[in-house]
């Protein structure tokens, strides 16, 4: 299991690319095949999209438990998670 970490990036679009690319990233180190990274980025980018329209800080926090990662992002008093199951080791 990876260790879970916390990322602010403002809600302005110009920074907030950076939230799914570091979800792509943790997905990797995960052991996520390179699709499942791009899907587990494109839910965080939606999510942080959802959750943009302030001037606020998006705060995210990746954490991976049994069979699954997760990022919760939360902006003001908005919040929103993101679960991806992770492959099977055989």
């Amino acid at each position: 299991m990876l260790p879970s970490f916390h990322l602010s990036v403002p809600a302005d679009a110009r920074y907030r690319v950076l939230a799914p690319e570091v979800a792509a990233k943790y997905a990797a180190l995960a052991g996520c095949s390179e699709a499942e990274a791009k899907a587990f980025l494109s839910e965080v980018d939606q999510a942080a999209e959802g959750l943009a329209g302030t001037d606020a800080n998006i705060v995210l926090v990746f954490t991976t438990e049994a069979g699954a990662m997760r990022a919760t992002l939360t902006c003001g008093a908005r919040s929103a998670t993101v679960r991806h199951f992770l492959p099977t080791a055989n």
